[in-house]
C-alpha cells in the first residue's frame, strides 16, 4: 500500500469537522496551512505508522496542504446511483483544503501476490474550512448522499457488499458514521472501510478507517475507530 493514495470506491463516506474561532458575530475561517497543521500524523495513534504518499506525487504534499496540482490526485468518494445528482458531485468535487494519508504497519501485511493473508490498514483525512452556513449546507448533502446509499451493494467491478450506519461518540455539531464491508474483485479480501462525517463551525473533514483483510479477523472494532475519529476531532 505504501506509494499510493488509495481510491475510495464505496456507497458512504465520512467528514470530520473543527471548532469555529471568535464571536457569533465574528467568526474565523482556518487557512490551509493552519488546517494541515491539524491533521493526523503518526504520532496521533497507538502503533507505528507513517505518512503514506505516492511516488509521484506532487512536490510539498507531505506538508498535507491541497496544492490544485495535488488536488486533482486525490481520492473522491463514489457515491451510488441511489444519492441525489447534488450529493454525487459535491462528493466528486469537494475543495479539500488539507489532506493526509497514513499507514499502519502490521505483523502480518498483505504482500501479493505469494502472500495474501492479513492485513492492510490506512487513514485518510480530508479537511476544508468556510463558513458556518456553507459548512452545514455540505455536510447535510453529503450525509443525505450518504444515507441513500445504505443496504446492500450489488457486485460490480468490487463486491458484493453491504453498507450499514456506524455509531460515532457525541462529536462536533453534527456526525454521522457509516460502516462499508466490500468484497475484493476475486474474493480473495474483505475491504473495511470505517466513515465519519462530523460537522463542527467553519470545518469539515472526511476521516476513513480503512482495513484490507485476508483470511484475518478485523483489525479494529467500530468502537476503536469511533475512538479514533475522537482523537482525530479533537486536534482541530
Amino acid at each position: 500500500m505504501s506509494g499510493t493514495w488509495m481510491r475510495v470506491v464505496a456507497t458512504a463516506g465520512l467528514v470530520v469537522g473543527g471548532l469555529a474561532c471568535g464571536s457569533d458575530d465574528e467568526v474565523t475561517v482556518p487557512t490551509a496551512n493552519e488546517l494541515a497543521s491539524r491533521l493526523v500524523d503518526v504520532d496521533t495513534f497507538e502503533g507505528d505508522w507513517a505518512i503514506d504518499i505516492p511516488d509521484d506525487a506532487p512536490e510539498g504534499a507531505a506538508s498535507g496542504v491541497v496544492t490544485p496540482a495535488m488536488n486533482d490526485q486525490l481520492p473522491r468518494m463514489d457515491l451510488c446511483p441511489a444519492a441525489s445528482a447534488e450529493a454525487r458531485a459535491l462528493a466528486e468535487d469537494l475543495p479539500w483544503m488539507a489532506f493526509r494519508q497514513l499507514a499502519l504497519t502490521v505483523a502480518d501485511p498483505i504482500e501479493p501476490p505469494d502472500d495474501r493473508t492479513g492485513h492492510m490498514v490506512s487513514v485518510q483525512e480530508f479537511l476544508l474550512a468556510d463558513e458556518p452556513v456553507m459548512v452545514a449546507e455540505m455536510y447535510r448533502t453529503f450525509r443525505d448522499g450518504m444515507e441513500a446509499c445504505l443496504g446492500e451493494v450489488p457486485a460490480g467491478e468490487e463486491g458484493p457488499g453491504l453498507a450499514e450506519v456506524m455509531a460515532l461518540p457525541e462529536i462536533g455539531d453534527d456526525r454521522y458514521g457509516a460502516l462499508l464491508t466490500v468484497e475484493e474483485a476475486g474474493g480473495w479480501a474483505e475491504w473495511r472501510l470505517h466513515s465519519a462525517l462530523v460537522r463542527d463551525g467553519t470545518v469539515l473533514a472526511w476521516v476513513l478507517v480503512i482495513d484490507i483483510r485476508a483470511d484475518a479477523e478485523p483489525y479494529f472494532t467500530v468502537d476503536q475507530v469511533g475512538r479514533m475519529v475522537e482523537t482525530a476531532v479533537g486536534l482541530l
